[in-house]
């Protein structure tokens, strides 16, 4: 007798579109049709005399300076971030401002608000945007001369990076100016396909860029550092050239600015493009730097997990392993 088995076909075909879902979000997301650099250049000049409508009021120079971009609509990360990693009240060496771009009179009144009971809020007279990101990181450089000048090194962080200011500040004291230190071993590659990364050859014609630090993070070593980068800026395409602005920040400033200066980058292991932390052993000892938040954005929580590894022994047997803080 034959028996007639009916295949269940819808059951496969949902399964099949689980799968194929975030593949062909990838797709869209690399291959959204926005425009970002225009044909037509637009010639006009940078003003590198950055106008700060709002900035803290403290007049020392630390050892080491933490600037972190974010934006006015980011209370709530920006308060994580001071719960958790900015927490310097172990020490008076480091310090930690958050910078913006211009925000709405509403966001503003609230900011207000925000800098009278935290004062570390700096607003820079800058159009906030993805593609002006370079334009922010010069606005820090900027600020860091007119207000820290004395100030040896200077970390510029995004708001979803976490970082152990112990471990940078140590960095910073046993560096050798100037230097700018930070993941340096990405890759080189010019994108010229079809995406949003992609980069016309009037606006970068060679098929790599300069050596350049990513994940968010880097940090510059050296007290007159940011003058040369903005001095290198203020003769580059990057002062009248808006296409050249909208380059990747890490890309333009760490890369392309610093080569064109004579600025060393050192690669450090330590730090990672995501949630994960990647360790280092340190005179037998645990240590990482910071970690980049892609999707759960929650400072506090990962920071607690990575201090309970942070200064743990690299080996269970090396117990006369010696620790230096």
């Amino acid at each position: 007798m034959i028996v007639s088995k009916t295949v269940p076909v819808l059951p496969y075909v949902f399964l099949a579109c689980v799968i194929c879902l975030p593949a062909f979000k990838y797709y869209l997301l690399i291959n959204q049709s926005v425009v970002v650099f225009q044909d037509d250049d637009d010639p006009s000049p940078f003003d590198f005399s950055t106008t700060y409508l709002m900035f803290p009021e403290t007049s020392a120079d630390f050892t080491l300076l933490v600037l972190v971009t974010t934006m006015a609509s980011e209370v709530e990360l920006r308060q994580q971030v001071r719960l958790s990693w900015a927490n310097t009240t172990r020490t008076r060496r480091a310090r930690v401002e958050f910078l913006m771009g211009r925000p709405t009179a509403s966001e503003m009144h609230k900011l207000q608000k925000e800098q009278e009971i935290f004062n570390d809020l700096i607003i820079a007279d800058l159009t906030e945007s993805y593609y002006g990101l370079a334009s922010k990181t010069i606005s820090m450089l900027t600020y860091k001369m007119r207000y820290h000048p004395r100030s040896k090194c200077l970390v510029k962080a995004d708001i979803d990076n976490v970082l152990i200011l112990d471990n940078y500040l140590r960095l910073c004291e046993e560096t050798v100016a100037p230097l700018i230190l930070g993941k340096c071993d990405v890759t080189r590659t010019v994108k010229r396909n079809e995406t949003k990364w992609a980069i016309p050859m009037q606006v970068w014609p060679y098929p790599l860029f300069p050596a350049y630090c990513s994940t968010g993070t880097y940090m510059m070593a050296g007290e007159t550092l940011p003058q040369m980068l903005v001095n290198q800026a203020m003769t580059s395409k990057f002062a009248s050239s808006s296409n050249f602005r909208k380059l990747s920040e890490d890309v333009l400033v760490s890369g392309i600015l610093a080569d064109a200066a004579g600025v060393k980058r050192r690669h450090l292991s330590g730090l990672s493009f995501f949630e994960i932390p990647e360790f280092i052993c340190r005179n037998s000892y645990l240590q990482t730097f910071s970690i980049h938040l892609l999707r759960d954005k929650n400072p506090v929580k990962y920071y607690r997990k990575i201090m309970q590894i942070e200064g743990k022994l690299c080996n269970w047997w090396d117990i006369f392993g010696y620790r230096r803080r």
